[in-house]
């Protein structure tokens, strides 16, 4: 069990640093939000099935709900920036401020 604690901990930090340093395109930021989330979302199952408790499972829906949402609206925000201007470069994009 601590392994995949361990596992859930390097790869949520890694998640975090790609983040932070991969903010050219804004398809890398989705990746490691996404990334995120589905870490959580398994930290999530591993406490619900060793604690065996309900509200957690209805947290791991609203996570997942939650994380559905975001990837659909960032899909549609990249698509939308490619069709009017070409580019996903975040760099770029002061081009919406007008």
């Amino acid at each position: 069990m601590n392994i995949f604690l361990l596992i859930l901990i390097i790869s949520t930090s890694l998640s975090l640093i790609s983040i932070i340093y991969n903010k050219k395109f804004f398809l890398s930021l989705l990746l490691g939000l996404e990334s995120i989330l589905l870490n959580l979302l398994i930290f999530n199952f591993i406490i619900t099935f060793t604690q065996e408790t309900t509200p957690l499972n209805a947290f791991s829906i609203f996570i997942l709900t939650l994380s559905a949402i975001e990837a659909s609206t960032g899909i549609a925000i990249i698509t939308l920036i490619n069709r009017n201007f070409n580019e996903s470069n975040i760099y770029s994009l002061n081009t919406l401020k007008n």
